[in-house]
C-alpha cells in the first residue's frame, strides 16, 4: 500500500516536472522569435522564416 502510495507520488512529481518544463521550453522558444523578429525589424530586414510560416487559404 505504502509502496504504491510513494511510486503514484513520485509519477506525480515527474509528470508536473515534465510539464513545467515543456512550458517553460515553449516561453523561451516565443521570446527567441520575437528577439529575432526586433533585431531584424531593426535592420530592416525581413524575416527569413516567414514563408515556411504562411498558409495558403483554400
Amino acid at each position: 500500500m505504502q509502496l504504491s502510495l510513494t511510486l503514484g507520488l513520485v509519477a506525480l512529481v515527474l509528470a508536473v516536472a515534465a510539464l513545467v518544463v515543456v512550458l517553460e521550453d515553449r516561453r523561451a522558444a516565443k521570446r527567441a522569435a520575437l528577439r529575432r523578429k526586433a533585431r531584424l525589424a531593426r535592420l530592416g530586414e525581413v524575416d527569413p522564416l516567414a514563408p515556411g510560416r504562411l498558409h495558403v487559404e483554400r
